[in-house]
């Protein structure tokens, strides 16, 4: 009985996991085999093929917003199933397109399909499990996230040697995905109370801006290593994927223990990965060689990996099931939009300072990252002194 209690809770864990590896494929199914697709579509502008990496999150971010909002009408399995149908006929499909134009609009069916799919990777976690076991598996989520996006970079730069349209077969996971789903993950339970409610508390979107305002600093590695590691003459693009793999594999690694680092922390766990961060992004500015520009960004992946399924978790906390899908619909949407925001406001600060140098980029970053956490620690005195004042009163 025990042993068939197990094996169920690890099939249901399994198939929740595996939601997490579909949103990373988008990109990395992709960009390896980018300098191929060009040469199948020799019409296409550079452009046009850099815009096709990105392309899917331009419908992910609306949908996502959507989808979060069916969940309070719909069941979440027929969503989900629902938009796993359509990431798959759109990813595996693309792979026989020869069109540029036909092509483009199954990336934006898969994007369709990525907003349906994403906010539930984690909500359904809020849903199904509780405690120290929603704390351990919002972790994971993170953690299989990040290791996938390694592993099918590698898989699909192998694939693409052959025929770039092998590298699309990747998208072909979604259908091992979709049976885990049908057979092993139950609808959670609802409450018809929640439902007539439908209003999130203010923490949630507050956390929802912090969620947004994380990306758009931490996305600042992934945009500028390359360009900074030639700037310095520090590397060239095998030293900034090296760079950048620490930087992923801190993100994996503080991911697997982040339940025991929340359990220590609490909600101090939001200010030591801030603070972690800015000590990352110091030696980042000062660094004056590889091995402190890795150890940087390591120290820095630490401090992402902290936030982003603390994020998550703690929004999950302040929602009922029910609600849960429309609340981690927006922090899903706020973490793409975060991406697209990043180049764009980190140009605006070097015009509005006047410099030029990357390295200042990763200064700035660390003087946000400063001014955020003493704004959520000032916060947290102020709601501990009202309370104390009211219990005392």
């Amino acid at each position: 009985m025990n042993s068939s209690s197990s094996q169920s809770s690890r099939s249901l864990s399994l198939a929740v996991l595996s939601l997490s590896i579909l949103a990373v494929l988008a990109v990395t199914a992709v960009a390896p085999a980018l300098g191929r697709i060009q040469l199948s579509f020799p019409q296409a502008s550079k452009l046009q093929l850099q815009m096709m990496l990105n392309f899917p999150a331009l419908f992910l971010i609306p949908f996502s917003l959507l989808s979060g909002q069916l969940t309070l009408r719909f069941k979440k399995r027929h969503i989900l199933l629902t938009g796993l149908a359509i990431y798959f006929l759109s990813g595996v499909g693309s792979a026989f397109i020869k069109d540029f134009t036909v092509f483009m609009v199954l990336r934006a069916f898969l994007g369709i399909g990525m907003g349906m799919v994403t906010p539930l990777s984690f909500s359904l976690i809020a849903d199904l499990f509780s405690g120290d076991k929603r704390a351990k598996l919002m972790g994971f989520s993170s953690a299989v996230a990040t290791s996938s996006a390694i592993l099918m970079s590698l898989i699909s730069g192998w694939l693409a040697l052959y025929n770039w349209r092998y590298a699309l077969g990747a998208y072909g996971i979604s259908l091992f995905v979709f049976i885990m789903v049908y057979f092993y993950l139950p609808e959670p339970q609802s409450s018809d109370q929640a439902v007539k409610q439908a209003k999130l508390p203010i923490l949630v979107y507050a956390i929802v801006l912090f969620n947004m305002f994380s990306i758009v600093i931490f996305n600042l590695i992934s945009n500028q290593m390359a360009f900074y590691l030639k700037d310095t003459n520090l590397g060239d693009s095998a030293e900034s994927g090296i760079a950048i793999a620490a930087y992923q594999g801190a993100q994996f690694l503080v991911a697997l223990i982040f339940d025991k680092i929340y359990r220590g922390l609490k909600n101090n766990t939001v200010l030591f990965g801030l603070g972690v961060s800015v000590i990352g992004f110091i030696i980042l500015f000062s660094a004056n060689s590889l091995w402190m520009i890795v150890l940087a960004v390591f120290i820095t992946g630490l401090g992402i990996g902290t936030l982003v399924p603390f994020n998550a978790l703690t929004i999950s906390n302040q929602v009922t099931p029910d609600l849960s899908g429309w609340a981690l619909s927006l922090n899903t949407s706020a973490l793409f939009a975060g991406q697209f925001i990043s180049p764009f406001l980190f140009s605006l600060i070097s015009t509005i300072f006047g410099f030029s140098s990357v390295r200042f980029y990763f200064l700035s970053a660390a003087v946000m990252c400063a001014i955020v956490a003493l704004i959520i620690f000032s916060a947290k005195i102020n709601y501990r002194r009202n309370t104390l004042g009211k219990t005392v009163v």
